[in-house]
């Protein structure tokens, strides 16, 4: 007599409001935790969501879950049992009708819960990355998503362009808010840039996310949202990443400008780096190995004298990865980085190198592209220009 197929499970527990493989697998925001239960049987999982009064009938139309149950049956399940109150209770108690004791879990699961359900019996294994690395592959219906939302970004770096296009200098070389503006006359500063772009996405749809506008030796550090007085004939990064309201999805690109005048060693930096994201695109297609790419950015710098390490007791140079993977996560897989990865078809990307150094400031271009077979499609063209009179 054969014995019978053992059942086991892919948990999730969490919000998908800011958990990204909750919303891929649910199709639907919920800010709350729910329990989703993934059961494996013959190859196949079937999804089932627990979900509160509150959420259970929206669910039973939007989640693109299998099956939807009302949580509060597995609470009471769990209470009969003499089990204490938890989320975790409920989705064991679920589980053990199911004839389940075994469960993968994300690798950021809560330790508190996997605890629970460890002391309920339950054997809980961490998954090394996320439950769906398929989500690096989009569809075309999630590149869709990807275009609309760097379109958006596009716009509202046009927005930020054009308010600076349109402010004077100064003879402190302050950038002074344009004459029809009501603080006509007032020192420009980051915050007001920032403003611009920010108000521009949220009348779109789309959610700013700590917008970098980073002048002079801000700019020299790539993560500095930048703030304070804009200053003239010095670099001003741009890196601007807004998430679908709609969808959850997310835009990503960087320019580098220049209010007035640079100087002979910015536009030598700037040129360079606009040439290492020519190699970079050019790269880019399904078989290539991101460590290659990275490598041959980084080799260009050298070759042009961009040397990087410190300089002064701060990093200097290009020390960072050349890109990353963008989707329901700003950042997730693919890396584009000197530890490599091979680019696969549909997977969407960003090409964004960068150098920075203290006593000159920080450039950085990033442009977010579609992998393909023999190439990629970019879903950022948008022009790249250094300096704004």
């Amino acid at each position: 007599m054969s014995k019978p197929m053992k059942k086991t499970a892919k948990l999730l527990i969490s919000g998908s409001e800011h958990f990204a493989d909750m919303l891929y697998v649910s199709g639907m925001f919920v800010p709350d935790a729910f329990v989703v239960i993934g059961i494996v049987e013959d190859k196949k999982t079937t999804w089932h969501g627990l979900f509160s009064p509150l959420e259970v009938d929206r669910a039973k139309s939007q989640t693109k879950l299998d099956e939807v149950h009302l949580d509060s049956l597995w609470h009471e399940q769990a209470k009969a049992l003499g089990w204490k109150p938890s989320l975790a209770a409920a989705a064991a108690a679920f589980m053990q009708n199911q004839g389940i004791n075994e469960v993968l879990v994300p690798a950021d699961f809560g330790l508190l819960a996997a605890e629970e359900l460890r002391e309920l019996g339950f054997k809980v294994t961490p998954s090394p990355a996320s439950l769906f690395p398929e989500r690096a592959i989009k569809s075309e219906a999630e590149i869709a998503q990807l275009t609309l939302a760097e379109r958006l970004t596009k716009e509202s770096m046009h927005a930020a362009e054009n308010f600076l296009a349109a402010c004077s200098i100064d003879n402190k070389q302050h950038i002074l808010f344009p004459n029809n503006h009501e603080q006509a006359g007032e020192i420009v500063t980051s915050e007001a840039v920032r403003a611009v772009i920010e108000t521009y996405l949220i009348s779109k749809g789309a959610v700013p996310s700590h917008t970098i506008v980073a002048c002079g030796n801000q700019s020299a550090d790539p993560h500095d949202m930048g703030s304070g007085p804009l200053q003239a004939n010095e670099p001003i990064i741009i890196d601007i990443f807004p998430r679908l309201v709609s969808s959850g999805y997310w835009g990503d690109m960087t320019r580098t400008y220049v209010k007035g005048k640079a100087s002979a060693d910015l536009r030598k930096m700037y040129q360079t780096v606009y040439e290492g994201q020519d190699i970079g695109l050019n790269m880019v297609c399904a078989g290539a190995d991101t460590a290659t790419i990275h490598n041959n950015i980084t080799k260009h710098f050298d070759n042009q004298g961009f040397k990087t390490g410190m300089v002064n007791g701060k990093q200097g140079g290009f020390f960072h990865g050349t890109g990353h993977g963008v989707g329901l996560d700003i950042h997730e897989a693919p890396r584009v980085s000197k530890n490599g990865a091979i680019l696969e078809e549909r997977q969407v990307i960003t090409i964004e190198p960068g150098l920075y150094y203290a006593d000159i400031g920080g450039v950085r271009l990033e442009d977010l592209v579609v992998v393909r077979a023999s190439g990629c499609d970019n879903l950022t063209q948008f022009h790249r220009h250094l300096e704004i009179e």
